[in-house]
């Protein structure tokens, strides 16, 4: 085989390397404006666990294969500590869906007034997450 014919097919297999390994990157796709109102149907009546955790700020991301992440910067408004559960999550799909976050398995202790973010993952989905509340910030 020619030398000039199989280093184009070399440069083209090592893109096809390169491009499959970027599907895994996660990717800014907006910073979540705070109180933005949506008004899809909950037949479900889907929501957070009740607590006393703000939202106080939402980065969401995803990745090409529709992984669905945010980091989330939330506040204890409680008078003493308190855990932190996945449980008081919920993000908003833009299909009208609602979900708990998959990771986030174990509590989190936060003191009373401490602020703390976190990345948590919602999985796979083929629609993006409009928003991600607690019950303090209710959808």
């Amino acid at each position: 085989m020619n030398k000039y014919l199989l280093l184009p097919c070399v440069v083209l297999l090592g893109a096809g390397f390169s491009v499959n390994a970027n599907n895994h990157v996660l990717s800014v796709d907006q910073v979540a404006l705070q109180g933005m109102q949506f008004a899809f149907e909950n037949d479900a009546q889907s929501k957070p666990k009740n607590s006393d955790f703000t939202l106080l700020n939402t980065v969401l991301m995803s990745s090409e294969q529709g992984k669905r992440v945010a980091v989330v910067t939330v506040r204890n408004d409680a008078s003493g500590s308190r855990i932190l559960e996945g449980s008081h999550f919920m993000a908003l799909f833009a299909d009208g869906q609602r979900k708990t976050p998959l990771s986030m398995t174990q509590g989190v202790k936060l003191a009373r007034g401490e602020r703390r973010s976190f990345t948590v993952s919602f999985g796979e989905a083929d629609y993006p997450i409009l928003s991600v509340f607690t019950s303090n910030n209710v959808e």
